[in-house]
């Protein structure tokens, strides 16, 4: 398993729709915090940031899996961040190098950042992981 396929499933599992990057970002910080034992060795280093954890390296890594035909990435009509969005090929790909208790950890995790705003997914991160709120921009 590679943090990529770990990416990969994080976009996938939103089911066609698309995936903001504090979705993305706080989805694999919290994948990371949950299953560090079994991570790969490269999993994503977070550091606190404005609104909580980040990783730069994410955003690489979703390049590349656009490069790959994988996702698609593009600009929100309104805010003008980037949106995230899984391929046809992405859709059909085999999760199953992933285990399954993390493969449904993702899928819990990916419904409940899109049933909540942003707001609320930056609040829950701050209460159960407050060492990450240290350089927050984030006044909600």
């Amino acid at each position: 398993m590679k943090r990529t396929d770990l990416l990969l499933k994080i976009i996938t599992a939103a089911n066609g729709e698309p995936v903001t990057p504090v979705q993305l970002q706080k989805i694999a910080f919290l994948v990371g915090m949950q299953f560090p034992d079994e991570l790969p060795p490269d999993y994503y280093q977070f550091q606190p940031y404005d609104y909580g954890p980040f990783c730069v390296t994410i955003y690489r890594d979703a390049e590349l899996l656009e490069r790959e035909g994988l996702i698609s990435i593009r600009r929100h009509p309104r805010g003008g961040w980037k949106e995230y969005m899984a391929s046809y090929t992405a859709a059909a790909t085999d999760h199953r190098v992933i285990p399954d208790h993390i493969r449904d950890f993702i899928d819990e995790k990916v419904k409940w950042a899109r049933e909540v705003g942003f707001q609320e997914i930056v609040r829950t991160i701050y209460v159960d992981f407050p060492q990450y709120k240290v350089n927050s921009v984030f006044q909600g």
